[in-house]
């Protein structure tokens, strides 16, 4: 015979619980978790069919005009990498990228203060503001040139 499973005082996750009761972690949050899932496929889906990603003109190769561009989140190393002649491409396309986020990972163990608020952090802030400011301003060169 299979016993039930009964939540008793004795467990620590469940004091002061009645029978009929429900932990709030994990059988809760899961059931949550379950149900935004589901509403989030469901916008997507609904979004996906009301605006549908629209095609473009099929290539053409006899057309000596177009010029690439690549998404706007590439424009930035796309920029970068214009500042570069082609021996030396590999710096703008493989170590400045890595240097940077080799920066983000060791920033916490550069800036040790124990401060948690960022005006009183001006070192990672000052990092943080002369990384954006650049991306921002690379891309915007790649738009516009």
């Amino acid at each position: 015979m299979e016993e039930k499973l009964k939540i008793t005082d004795e467990d620590p996750g469940n004091q002061g619980l009645e029978d009929s009761e429900e932990i709030f972690y994990p059988s809760f949050v899961f059931k949550e978790i379950v149900v935004a899932m589901m509403i989030f496929i469901l916008v997507v889906f609904i979004l996906a069919v009301v605006f549908p990603a629209g095609l473009e003109d099929p290539a053409d190769p006899a057309d000596a005009s177009f010029l690439p561009k690549p998404e706007w989140y590439f424009l930035a190393l796309y920029q970068l990498q214009k500042y570069f002649p082609v021996k030396f491409e590999v710096i703008a396309t493989f170590f400045i990228p890595m240097g940077s986020l080799l920066l983000l990972f060791l920033l916490p163990f550069i800036d040790r203060g124990p401060e948690n608020r960022p005006r009183k952090r001006p070192l990672s802030m000052a990092f943080l503001a002369v990384g954006s400011l650049i991306v921002v301003v690379l891309t915007l060169l790649g738009i516009f040139s």
